[in-house]
């Protein structure tokens, strides 16, 4: 069967030289696109996470340089805003400290510090999505802002927004 003119706008599955590299590797990744997946697109990340996520002891602080849109999102059909998990995200340079238990968005604004992120339990999996509103992942690790024993068990991420998938 030929592939339809507007195909390369549906994204169920990264192609093969993407799945194995990069975020597209994590088998949570449900899938991700950013300009390299598909030209003119921004990065954007779908996961489901279940009960392994909580033996991550977490993501580290840090900042993007353009906005970014989290959802996390509970899977109960019955009860829609019972996110399933308890989730910690830390906001601003004090790391204020915030327990979520319900299905919710967190705008997060440019350069703006957050994290540590960590899953503290799960019940049922939930789905993350992560929304930057830039053509590729941006990050910049901040491991100052953590005491010296987490910073080689927190994940942090440097990325300019350059690295090829």
């Amino acid at each position: 069967m030929s592939e339809l003119k507007y195909s390369r706008y549906f994204l169920s599955e990264l192609p093969p030289e993407q799945r194995f590299k990069g975020f597209g590797k994590m088998p949570s990744m449900i899938a991700y696109t950013d300009n390299d997946i598909i030209e003119g697109s921004k990065y954007f990340s779908v996961m489901i996470m279940g009960p392994e996520a909580v033996r991550h002891p977490g993501h580290g602080p840090h900042i993007h340089q353009d906005p970014e849109l989290l959802v996390l999102l509970g899977t109960d059909m019955e009860k829609p805003r019972d996110l399933g998990a308890r989730i910690e995200m830390c906001m601003g340079p004090e790391m204020e400290s915030h327990i979520v238990t319900e299905s919710t968005m967190i705008w997060i604004p440019a350069r703006f510090i957050h994290a540590p992120y960590r899953v503290l339990e799960v019940t049922r999996p939930f789905i993350l999505i992560q929304c930057q509103y830039a053509p590729k992942l941006t990050e910049t690790g901040l491991k100052k802002l953590v005491k010296e024993e987490l910073r080689d068990k927190l994940l942090f991420i440097d990325a300019d927004g350059s690295e090829k998938d």
